[in-house]
């Protein structure tokens, strides 16, 4: 899977990001490997280019992992998945309905695809309750400079 920034086809009418799925015919899934360009920032003037698919094609032979790709292994994925949803399975015999249905979304979840990269750290927001009311207060000071000098303007 090839997970492209949103923008590359706003040309022809799609902004959303994109991913590109590609299998391999009469074979089963087992594995899945991302690649992720998600980041790359495009528009008009910076528009994607083969370039920025150099380090996909070398990692493409070998599948491997780095900062920007992963693997995931769906035969594991759906192993886990089955024995979490054993007790859901075993009380729908009781509970039929309920049960069933939380089990299948367990089982189901499997195939959400998204390409979302673990190796991405979260940026977290650190500024504390006080340094969002001084940035506040010197906002505000800012304005009532504006509005000052748009009066003067006015008069």
């Amino acid at each position: 899977m090839l997970s492209l920034p949103g923008g590359v086809f706003s040309a022809a009418g799609a902004g959303v990001k994109t991913n590109l799925l590609f299998f391999t015919k009469g074979k089963p899934t087992e594995r899945i490997w991302y690649y992720d360009l998600s980041d790359v920032k495009v528009g008009k003037k910076s528009p994607l280019t083969l370039k920025h698919f150099e380090d996909f094609a070398a990692q493409l032979l070998t599948r491997g992992d780095s900062d920007g790709s992963w693997t995931i292994d769906l035969t594991a994925r759906r192993a886990k998945a089955s024995e979490e949803a054993r007790p859901f399975r075993e009380t729908a015999r009781a509970k039929a309905r309920e049960a069933t249905s939380k089990a299948d979304d367990i089982e189901n979840a499997v195939y959400d695809l998204k390409a979302v990269n673990p190796n991405r750290t979260a940026e977290i927001d650190r500024r504390t309750p006080g340094d969002l009311l001084d940035l506040v207060e010197a906002k505000g000071v800012e304005i009532a400079d504006a509005l000052k000098q748009l009066r003067a303007l006015t008069s």
